[in-house]
């Protein structure tokens, strides 16, 4: 996440950093964030109630996840109209909902990564389809495509 950190930086040079959350690599991160002399926020654990506070406050919202199922947080993201740009792997495409948003795994992922960041901060992005999209996300809804999918396999 630094190293993507760091080439965002280098193209755009006043970029603010956001870390939400708190985990084993923690410490980690602050110290190589520190040594780029990056600025980021590491907020550690918050309250859920918070969470919008932060999301509202981002431009857009990175997971370079290298192994992630089903990632909540763009669904919730998108429904405060914040892009959120994530790698291929997991669940995350298929959370994220936008293909122009995903990074594919391999050769140079972080310099690709932040590359993707960059243009999409530079070129901006319609917030009204990221929210239209995240409305499809309610329980009835979610509620029906499990009978859904409980129906196919049953008629196997």
């Amino acid at each position: 996440m630094i190293e993507i950190f760091r080439f965002i930086r280098e193209k755009i040079h006043k970029t603010k950093f956001i870390v939400v959350g708190d985990g084993t690599l923690r410490n980690k991160l602050k110290k190589e964030a520190e040594r780029a002399h990056l600025d980021v926020l590491f907020t550690g654990w918050i309250n859920q109630s918070e969470v919008m506070k932060y999301m509202n406050a981002m431009d857009v919202m990175i997971i370079p996840s290298r192994n992630e199922g089903f990632v909540t947080v763009c669904i919730e993201a998108q429904a405060c109209g914040t892009c959120v740009i994530g790698s291929s792997n997991g669940g995350i495409p298929e959370a994220v909902g936008f293909e122009e948003f995903i990074v594919n795994e391999g050769l140079d992922f972080e310099r690709r990564f932040a590359q993707k960041v960059v243009e999409v901060l530079q070129k901006g992005y319609d917030r009204n389809r990221l929210i239209e999209r995240v409305k499809a996300f309610t329980w009835e809804n979610i509620v029906q495509r499990e009978i859904q999918v409980y129906r196919e396999i049953l008629r196997c």
